[in-house]
């Protein structure tokens, strides 16, 4: 396969010592980074509502109301006693 990618300097100069530390072809270097990058788990960053479950799951929250089922249909009328 043929890539043709366009570094800035600073990128550029950092591939260059690369591959004069390693005595390696730009192409080595280029397939031994997708090996290690397609071997490593990405994980995703924590959003804030992952942050604020998991907090509510070791505080044991979750799961902790009884009712119905349908509080997120009919909230208002267990928290205000309102009608629809």
């Amino acid at each position: 396969m043929y890539i043709e990618v366009e570094l800035d300097e600073i990128h550029t100069e950092r591939l260059l010592i690369l591959q004069q530390r390693l005595n390696k072809p730009l192409t080595e270097i280029a397939a031994e980074f997708l090996a290690r990058a397609g071997d490593e788990t990405i994980t995703p960053p924590e959003t804030e509502g992952l942050k604020i479950l998991k907090i509510m799951e070791k505080r044991g929250i979750l799961g902790c109301m009884e009712g119905d089922g349908t509080l997120s249909v009919d909230y208002k009328k267990h928290l205000w006693g309102a009608h629809d």
